[in-house]
């Protein structure tokens, strides 16, 4: 399986810009692997790539700096899947500080944006071609293939361009909470945050805006298994509430072991500033600290002062299908309250 056309085709849009011809030994310092292009067979696929120039990775998630860049700027290039190894010995990559896992819409792209603020961060906010190895792998690639381009993939994401960063975070999309296992055996010692919410304020804000991971369908079905179900057909509320209690489930038995560390929305911003900086051994200036206050209290994806979330409508329904994912979330509160 190729993917979901929807995913597929909003990756291809990604490469659109000015063709470089790949050549062997091309140096591919600042470009980015943005997705693999699948041929009839896994031996047929490509690495496609975009050069960056002087653009930073500053927005809200990896697509957003893509589409600010200029198109007169934008180049694109397909190697071999075998660039990527190329690219990871020229050791300018920094190896992740953090993965950010998360339920959505539960303050996670806050988190990523106030580390964003830092220069000496390298934040890299859902970027695709994670997702695209994920679900080569699920499609047939070896084991031990896919997770050496997993990691080469992210060592590339974590380039330095500057000079002056010190610390790579990655943000996942909400789904790879399913695929925690195949990233830790990337990169076994990187720790791993778990940032989520109440689950009626997730379900509400997928209903005034579905997330992909909510819409049957638009994701590989190995990267968000769920139970069997009988939900009536167009019941995207139910089936929401299916995937928020998957995510919830999937995290419990890691933060159980000690693999995750629990980040509660209503801990944020503050506990960026009294955990998260020295847990990863970040120390801002007094003027960064000040600058990233500033940013805590503006809409983390909008730009825009955050005025909190629209009330749930009492008719709404989604307050049954919320107490049916309670027990998970409860049961993450608890494992929280312990740490």
């Amino acid at each position: 399986m190729n993917g979901t056309p929807a995913i597929v085709e909003q990756e291809r849009l990604l490469a659109k810009g000015e063709t470089v011809a790949w050549r062997e030994g091309m140096d591919l310092r600042g470009w980015y692997p943005l997705y693999v292009e699948r041929g009839d067979a896994l031996t047929d696929a490509a690495m496609c790539w975009r050069e960056l120039g002087e653009t930073v990775f500053r927005d809200a998630f990896f697509v957003n700096t893509l589409a600010r860049q200029p198109h007169e700027e934008r180049r694109v290039c397909r190697t071999p899947l075998a660039a990527l190894a190329t690219m990871a010995k020229l050791g300018d990559g920094l190896a992740p500080d953090a993965f950010i896992f998360h339920v959505s819409r539960c303050g996670s792209t806050l988190l990523s944006q106030l580390l964003a603020s830092l220069p000496q961060c390298i934040v890299m906010s859902e970027p695709p071609i994670i997702d695209s190895l994920l679900r080569l792998h699920h499609d047939g690639m070896a084991g031990s293939d896919s997770i050496a381009l997993l990691r080469q993939a992210i060592l590339a994401l974590g380039q330095r361009r500057s000079g002056a960063e010190t610390q790579h975070i990655i943000k996942l999309d909400c789904w790879h909470i399913h695929s925690l296992d195949l990233l830790r055996q990337a990169f076994p010692d990187t720790p791993c945050l778990f940032v989520y919410r109440e689950p009626l304020a997730v379900l509400a804000s997928h209903q005034r805006q579905r997330g992909p991971q909510m819409v049957p369908g638009m994701l590989h079905p190995a990267q968000l298994p769920l139970p069997a179900h009988r939900l009536a057909p167009g019941d995207l509320d139910g089936y929401a509430g299916l995937v928020l209690a998957s995510l919830f489930d999937a995290a419990l038995p890691h933060a159980a072991a000690g693999q995750l560390q629990l980040i509660h929305y209503k801990q944020l911003p503050d506990i960026v500033f009294s955990d998260v900086l020295t847990r990863l051994g970040i120390a801002p200036t007094p003027a960064q600290l000040q600058a990233m206050r500033a940013r805590g209290g503006v809409h983390a994806k909008y730009g825009t002062a955050y005025q909190g979330d629209p009330p749930v409508a009492a008719t709404s329904g989604l307050a049954a299908i919320a107490a049916q994912v309670q027990p998970g979330y409860l049961a993450l509160e608890a494992l929280r309250t312990e740490q």
